[in-house]
């Protein structure tokens, strides 16, 4: 799938169409300290390669998000699509 950098697209805080840049959304970095990472980790303590009591996550289907960036207003909203891809040529590159 070959996405653009530019699409003129709906700003929900500007409620009106405006040019957006395009981005792929990428996961930030994880906090140490934050309440479900301590969770996990107290659940996971003392098991070196077995997790007792965690069910295996599937790997789902690979259906982009975007991160749109308004250009008047510089606000960030996400945009998914429903069809499943196998590649985004132009935004992984970058």
């Amino acid at each position: 799938m070959k996405m653009p950098d530019k699409i003129r697209t709906y700003c929900p805080h500007c409620r009106k169409h405006t040019e957006h840049k395009v981005k792929l959304y990428k996961k930030g970095r994880t906090r140490p300290t934050a309440q479900g990472q301590k969770r996990h980790d107290l659940k996971t303590h003392g098991y070196t390669s077995k997790i007792a009591g965690k069910v295996t996550v599937y790997k789902q289907a690979k259906t982009p998000t975007f991160v749109l960036t308004c250009s008047q207003c510089s606000k960030k909203h996400p945009k998914s699509f429903k069809s499943r891809t196998k590649k985004i040529t132009e935004l992984v590159k970058k």
